[in-house]
């Protein structure tokens, strides 16, 4: 029915034809209730012509833009004791912290 690959640790994409997009709608949007971060790409001809995903924004409008700023706060006002550390190298595990 359909292909299931994973392209990163949160996000799950998989692949519909428009045929059995038709016909397992109601299955399709059941599955993106259970699981937001599953992603269906509709294809026509095996070319992806279309996305269904959850309407459900995993952050806030402007939550990321917060996070950045106090993560900056945080390693730029270390003691002098301290060594520095660049924020993209944490940058993800902060914006994005595992929900259980």
């Amino acid at each position: 029915m359909y292909r299931l690959y994973q392209l990163e640790e949160s996000e799950m994409k998989n692949i519909v034809s428009i045929s059995n997009a038709r016909k397992d709608l109601p299955k399709l949007i059941r599955e993106i209730e259970k699981h937001p971060e599953v992603v269906f790409e509709i294809t026509v001809r095996n070319e992806t012509v279309a996305e269904i995903r959850s309407a459900k924004t995993m952050t806030q409008p402007g939550e990321a833009v917060q996070k950045l700023l106090r993560l900056r706060k945080k390693l730029s006002s270390g003691g002098s004791g301290q060594s520095r550390e660049p924020i993209s190298q944490r940058v993800k595990d902060y914006l994005y912290p595992e929900r259980g």
